[in-house]
């Protein structure tokens, strides 16, 4: 009768510690990093989902997932489908601002939809930009989010690292004016 008492309390204790995590996580996670790289260039490079295998970190961690891209080439209308060990799933572009804003829907095989929201500001070297989601999730799978977080500050690190070099290969233009 002792053991049942001890882990009827640790059980209830368990319990009410997972509610009370989960009623301090939001259904919204961010994460921001500044790029050295002028703000169209790293917007142009989230918008054209054919670019993401190059700095997102799923691509990195499953080297053999599928990727079929449907809709428009970049921007509003743009898909892509994957398949994957860690599961099947799409990103849909819903909206976007040129050189300001992204929305995206993002389902997950089994899942409710998550939605992606990116912001890009100017700034004095470059760009600052926020990758982040929101989920319906129901409240006890909030938790879920500890998992994601690294994947953007992961996926953002991976963004600066392709826009930075592709700013230092870029060749340098000097305008001369000749006299006819």
């Amino acid at each position: 009768m002792k053991a049942g008492k001890q882990i009827l309390k640790w059980a209830i204790i368990f319990c009410l510690s997972f509610v009370t995590f989960n009623w301090f996580i939001s259904g919204e996670i961010e994460s921001t990093i500044e790029i050295n790289a002028p703000v169209e260039d790293v917007y142009l490079q989230v918008v054209d989902l054919q670019t993401w295998p190059t700095w997102a970190v799923w691509w990195v961690r499953d080297t053999a997932m599928t990727t079929e891209y449907s809709g428009e080439k970049s921007g509003k209308g743009a898909k892509m489908s994957w398949k994957s060990s860690e599961g099947d799933g799409s990103l849909e572009i819903l909206e976007c601002t040129y050189a300001s804003s992204i929305y995206n829907e993002l389902l997950f095989e089994g899942m409710p939809p998550s939605y992606g929201v990116w912001k890009f500001e100017k700034t004095k070297n470059g760009t600052k930009v926020t990758w982040g989601f929101k989920d319906d999730l129901p409240f006890l799978m909030h938790f879920m989010q500890l998992f994601i977080t690294p994947d953007l500050k992961d996926g953002l690190e991976g963004l600066k690292k392709v826009c930075e070099y592709q700013l230092s290969r870029s060749p340098e233009v000097e305008i001369k004016d000749y006299p006819l």
